[in-house]
């Protein structure tokens, strides 16, 4: 019996002695920062990218490089943008909404960023001089939690650190469940068919389209929520938009990183037809370029002919103009609403305003909470990565055509472009 004591304290002394030198071997060295604090004034993730800008003022500018770094007993680095205004540096990690720092593939461990400056030595020329700056978070987001692709299964919380008052990374496996990747949005449905050719409805053609794409991204492991479902909506009712569960709340509810609004389009003018893809007009539209080529190319589908806010071929984005800001005023003041707050950088088409939060101009705030209904991420700064697809027009025979015996097609096309997107960004 006292042997058997014996021994379990000696096991009890190793175990502690293993596990202080553990703690010993893997403590983080510690970073010396700089008196000066970078101030960052903004700070979101659209899709699956995060960005920050922000300015920091310092006694020399003349570095020879600049780099957000995380840390965590090693360096990742991030390039970034930045200019110089007498003693003020002001810098953002990039120019465009949908690109950034990709950060779903990060080991899980804690990181701390920083604003890292790199000098030359003129003592030591190929030892060079880094200093690195705390990054002052002076934005309304003391903090961001982000679900990495499913592939990845990361939940990332972004918030400010006791020690040094920097961001804060704690990357650790996700267990939340009903977390997507994608959000797919059949357009229109119930009462609401949009655009008519005789009998044919779009919203039978979209849901069709719709559900083909979810099945080709679920095969390659993609996890997609549709918005809704056939006859999730009776044909005397129309879904909500806003409010719980509403079809541009769905998508930030479900944590996805991109949307899909699926659409056919149509005009008086029958010879009008071709694809077109909305997206936002802050983002770098390589993929919407992608979207609309693979459909081209892999249907006889051809590019929209039609010119009102075209950026490129197959690719348009529409903000409000200041006369339909006066328009859709003026008709919530005749209805008795109260006025949003709409300017022109708010994205015409609500599916991709609303989905992305502060970066695409969302207003649907609690204003008309019994008539319009409240989107509770208008003021997010985490958004999906939206676009709306006009796969061609019903009101074009040829188009219309192309629709009938092609769904699998453009389903595919469609599909093919959002996989190969996935595999870029990894």
């Amino acid at each position: 019996m006292k042997k058997n004591f014996i021994c379990l304290i000696a096991f009890i002394i190793l175990c502690v002695g293993g596990y202080f030198i553990y703690l010993k071997t893997n403590k983080i060295p510690r970073i010396d920062v700089e008196e000066e604090k970078a101030e960052v004034d903004k700070f979101f993730i659209y899709g699956n990218h995060l960005n920050f800008s922000g300015s920091l003022n310092i006694d020399s500018v003349n570095y020879d490089d600049i780099k957000l770094v995380l840390y965590n007993g090693e360096y990742k680095e991030f390039n970034i943008n930045s200019e110089k205004e007498g003693t003020k540096i002001i810098f953002n990690t990039s120019d465009y909404i949908n690109e950034g720092m990709f950060i779903d593939n990060l080991e899980r461990s804690t990181y701390y960023l920083f604003l890292r400056l790199e000098f030359k030595n003129e003592e030591k020329e190929d030892e060079p001089i880094y200093k690195y700056f705390v990054l002052d978070n002076k934005t309304d987001y003391d903090e961001l939690i982000y679900y990495s692709l499913s592939k990845y299964n990361n939940k990332i919380i972004i918030s400010k650190d006791d020690d040094y008052g920097s961001f804060m990374f704690d990357v650790i496996e996700n267990n939340d469940k009903d977390i997507y990747d994608i959000t797919i949005d059949p357009g229109h449905g119930g009462l609401d068919s949009g655009a008519l050719a005789g009998k044919y409805k779009e919203s039978d053609f979209t849901m069709d389209i719709s559900k083909k794409i979810k099945s080709f991204l679920e095969s390659e492991g993609i996890k997609v929520m549709l918005t809704h479902d056939s006859g999730d909506i009776p044909n005397d009712k129309t879904m909500d938009e806003y409010n719980e569960h509403g079809r541009a709340v769905i998508p930030n509810e479900v944590k996805s990183k991109y949307t899909f609004s699926i659409h056919i389009n149509k005009n008086t003018y029958k010879g009008v037809k071709g694809i077109e893809v909305y997206t936002s007009d802050l983002i770098d539209t390589t993929f919407a370029k992608n979207i609309a080529e693979s459909l081209i190319s892999k249907t006889d589908f051809g590019y929209s002919s039609n010119k009102l806010y075209k950026v490129a071929d197959g690719v348009y984005t529409h903000n409000f103009t200041e006369s339909e800001i006066s328009s859709s005023l003026k008709g919530y003041k005749d209805k008795g609403y109260k006025a949003y707050n709409i300017t022109t950088k708010s994205n015409y088409l609500y599916m991709i305003r609303e989905t992305g939060g502060i970066m695409t101009g969302a207003y649907v705030d609690n204003s008309n909470p019994d008539k319009v209904g409240v989107n509770p991420y208008y003021d997010s700064n985490m958004g999906n990565e939206s676009y709306l697809l006009e796969v061609g027009y019903m009101s074009n025979e040829g188009d219309l055509d192309i629709l009938f015996k092609s769904k699998d097609e453009i389903a595919k096309a469609i599909s093919d472009s959002i996989l190969e997107e996935v595999k870029i960004t990894s």
